[in-house]
């Protein structure tokens, strides 16, 4: 390792929109299983939703409980009909080859449920790449708070600037913060509102642009 580099021992990934190109089907699903009880939302309406499971999504968006169990039930059916064709990010799969040859952990905090998780990483032959995989429903709270993304930490047995998490939404970005881990931020070509706990390390356009990052500057020397 050179001087003066940080030093990560672990990477932590988000799932949509960070590892797997499902984004644009999170945002659509979601607008179009509110949009029959409101006005439908903009992408950055939804994006601003994110963070734990899909029903605390799915009521965020709604402003309550009415609806919730419909509408959620809608989404699912949409990202069922969608799911086959949600692939990884190119360099994804050569990027976390990379990191595991180099004894560089990586594990996964995701707003997904369990059950679609572990079915998404079997549907793409990454279910032992991972340890370990905080989901959405594992815990009492969600993101933004920090709590999964401590656990992994902690599971470890790292300090938190040992760790570098990479996400996409508001949540990821202030997750990590609170977490005290430096946060990689992919804003694919959004503005990201400056605040206390939106300072990450480093923003990118693209999660191409945040694999390449990684490579340089977690690899380095190894």
């Amino acid at each position: 390792m050179r001087r003066g580099q940080p030093g990560y021992r672990g990477v932590v990934f988000d799932l949509d929109g960070t590892l797997i190109d499902t984004m644009s089907f999170v945002l659509e699903g979601l607008a179009t299983a509110v949009a029959p009880y409101r006005r439908r939302p903009t992408p950055d309406e939804v994006m601003s939703c994110l963070g734990g499971p899909s029903d605390a999504c799915v009521r965020r968006l709604l402003g309550g409980t009415r609806h919730v169990a419909v509408a959620l039930a809608a989404y699912f059916e949409f990202l069922r009909q969608k799911d086959h064709v949600a692939r990884p990010f190119r360099g994804a799969r050569t990027l976390l080859g990379r990191l595991q040859a180099a004894s560089v952990r990586i594990g996964i905090w995701t707003g997904r449920e369990r059950d679609s998780t572990l079915a998404r990483l079997q549907a793409l032959s990454w279910e032992y790449c991972f340890d370990p995989v905080i989901c959405g429903d594992d815990l009492p709270s969600h993101k933004p708070d920090p709590a999964g993304l401590l656990r992994i930490v902690q599971y470890w047995r790292l300090r938190p600037r040992q760790v570098l998490f990479v996400g996409d939404s508001d949540q990821d970005i202030e997750g990590g913060c609170a977490a005290g881990v430096p946060m990689l931020a992919i804003d694919h070509g959004r503005r990201i509102a400056p605040g206390p706990l939106r300072r990450p390390v480093a923003i990118v356009a693209t999660p191409a642009a945040a694999f390449g990052w990684v490579k340089t500057i977690v690899l380095a020397g190894r």
